[in-house]
């Protein structure tokens, strides 16, 4: 008789311990899904821009950009103008957003081209959020 016991406690121990990694197993396999969602945001382009561009010289190689005013973009944390010269090199300035509801304006920006090339300087305004870059405000200028 202890044997017989001895015997069924050792199949019924082997069939626990093949069955149970099988239970443990179903167990992880369900699918369930959240409550959790994911969405983007785009920064908007200033709805309105301020600005004039002003040839020096007589050759056109050489402009001057000028912001009076621009529109605030809803979450902006700063602003980047960018003038671009012909020959496609750049003069920038970044403010941050406006202080005590004053909009803050940069500096003048002025690019000197190395060629005439086809005279065309181009300004852009875009509103940044952190280290995003808005869509692009366009003023474009031919000398």
């Amino acid at each position: 008789m202890a044997l017989r016991r001895m015997l069924a406690a050792f199949l019924g121990a082997l069939l626990f311990l093949a069955l149970a990694p099988m239970a443990a197993l179903g167990a992880f396999n369900s699918t369930d899904s959240s409550g959790f969602t994911a969405s983007t945001y785009q920064v908007a382009a200033p709805a309105s821009v301020g600005a004039a561009i002003a040839c020096n010289g007589s050759n056109g190689k050489s402009a001057t950009a000028t912001v009076s005013a621009y529109s605030e973009v809803p979450r902006a944390t700063g602003y980047r103008f960018v003038l671009t010269a012909p020959d496609g090199s750049t003069a920038s300035s970044t403010v941050g957003p406006p202080s005590s509801g004053a909009v803050v304006l940069p500096a003048p920006l002025t690019r000197t081209s190395t060629s005439a090339g086809n005279r065309i300087y181009t300004l852009t305004v875009q509103g940044l959020l952190g280290s995003w870059s808005g869509a692009v405000w366009t003023l474009t200028h031919t000398c």
